[in-house]
């Protein structure tokens, strides 16, 4: 089994590989069948196929090994589909749970559970993509909605919007300069209107599906837990909202007992704490190695233990993106480059520290080439949005974008080929970079683990 998955790997690896000008290691997202978004489809095609589409645009196929072409590998997934039927199935976003990091983890013994459960004969696990940017806001809505980032319209942490004119962080719903931390009104801005596809919260709920959330109780009613749950009682009433993961874990087994004999269940839970140890210590660092192994005692004691022999209960787990070491001799201050902000229409660069969009005024497109190529050539790739499109960065290759999506991702896209960030300061003051950061396209930020695993 471990050599099938080992195989899996290398397939995905070489089917989602991008031109050699990104630079070494880089991974072209999926929305065909092997990424996040085709993860976010399976309760829905297991559960309830039949459930309303509730928009025009069709949301993404569910997750499909077979697409790599190896029989070993499509026979192992199907053997495990053909185990048991499904009518429980829990979503476990780990954030920045990257598949390296996870198999790093594994090979020197720091998460025995997620080791034994990835082993099983109870288990499928191989590696899938996430989405471009690889950044929690854009991934978590399209692990809410299971419509690429193309189509969702939430492109990156920080994003100009032209319904206010303003740059705006989607994550603290607040203004990106603001002087005060303060967020949007809903008359200034309404998270329920900022996307404009279903969630699966919803189309799940009208199919008949007893739908809940298990998140940290300081996230409801957030900003973005409003736009990825707009309309659904997941959102609101059936909110489940723990203290520490380790309760949440021993409330979601609660939740799916409880649910066990009254039909079909779906329960999304979210844990946000290996991010914060990787952004802050670098991943694989002692101390986020700590956290994960917390974090795996936690799942193993509440949750996988206590629920053995439900075979119709199945746990996907997986996570929003990775995460790379970061190096602060290798930082891009695009405040020092004068000439090429004035050449630019938005106040500062959008996007994210590895991806950066770049807004460029009517008839500048050739001197912002021409001052990329002769200044930045040599640690960061321009790629434009048609090209970005074309390769399938934000959604099928060649697909169209939402006209909030276009707007959104602006002209050029300022792509790291090495290990290099980018950030711009408002008032010259340089900051040290995370440990640890994501957004990229580099095998440590796209590659995250698919586990299916039935109790």
């Amino acid at each position: 089994m471990v050599d099938i998955f080992a195989t899996a790997e290398q397939a995905l690896i070489t089917r989602q590989v991008l031109p050699a000008a990104f630079g070494a290691n880089k991974v072209r997202p999926s929305y065909d069948g092997l990424g996040l978004a085709n993860i976010a489809a399976l309760p829905i095609h297991w559960l309830c196929p039949e459930a309303p589409t509730l928009s025009e645009q069709p949301a993404l196929p569910p997750f499909n090994p077979s697409l790599l072409g190896i029989d070993a590998v499509t026979q192992a997934w199907e053997n495990w589909l053909l185990q048991a039927p499904i009518n429980h199935v829990v979503l476990l976003v780990l954030d920045a749970f990257g598949y390296d990091q996870l198999q790093s983890l594994i090979t020197n013994n720091v998460v025995p559970g997620f080791a034994n459960a990835c082993s099983s004969d109870k288990a499928f696990f191989m590696p899938a993509t996430t989405v471009f940017p690889s950044t929690t806001v854009t991934a978590l809505t399209s692990a809410a909605t299971a419509y690429a980032t193309a189509q969702h319209g939430v492109t990156s942490t920080t994003a100009y919007l032209r319904e206010i004119g303003a740059l705006v962080s989607l994550l603290g719903w607040r203004p990106y300069t603001a002087p005060t931390s303060a967020s949007y009104t809903d008359e200034q801005i309404n998270p329920d209107k900022l996307v404009t596809v279903p969630n699966i919260y919803l189309r799940m709920e009208k199919a008949g599906i007893d739908v809940g959330i298990v998140n940290n109780k300081v996230f409801k009613n957030t900003s973005i837990s409003r736009y990825t749950t707009v309309g659904s009682e997941a959102g609101k009433e059936k909110y489940t909202g723990y203290l520490t993961y380790a309760d949440g874990f021993a409330q979601l087994r609660d939740r799916i007992l409880t649910s066990y004999d009254n039909g079909k269940s779906f329960t999304y839970m979210y844990v946000p704490n290996i991010d914060s140890a990787a952004h802050r210590y670098a991943p694989l660092s002692p101390y986020y190695q700590a956290q994960v192994a917390t974090i795996d005692f936690a799942l193993k004691r509440e949750l996988l233990d206590p629920l053995t022999g439900r075979g119709d209960v199945v746990l996907l787990v997986t996570a929003d993106h990775g995460q790379c070491p970061t190096d602060p001799e290798k930082v891009l201050w695009l405040h020092e480059h004068p000439e090429l902000i004035k050449l630019l229409w938005t106040p500062a660069v959008t996007g994210e520290g590895r991806a950066r969009f770049l807004h460029v005024k009517k008839g500048a497109l050739d001197a912002v080439k021409a001052y990329i190529y002769s200044h930045f050539d040599d640690n960061f790739l321009l790629v434009s949005s048609s090209e970005a499109i074309a390769l399938g960065l934000f959604g099928l290759p060649n697909q169209a974008l939402s006209p909030e999506s276009n707007d959104r991702i602006g002209d050029f896209i300022l792509v790291p080929r090495h290990d290099w960030v980018c950030y711009q300061s408002s008032t010259g003051e340089k900051w040290a970079p995370n440990a640890g950061v994501h957004g990229g396209l580099s095998r440590a930020e796209m590659l995250i683990p698919f586990l299916a695993y039935r109790f």
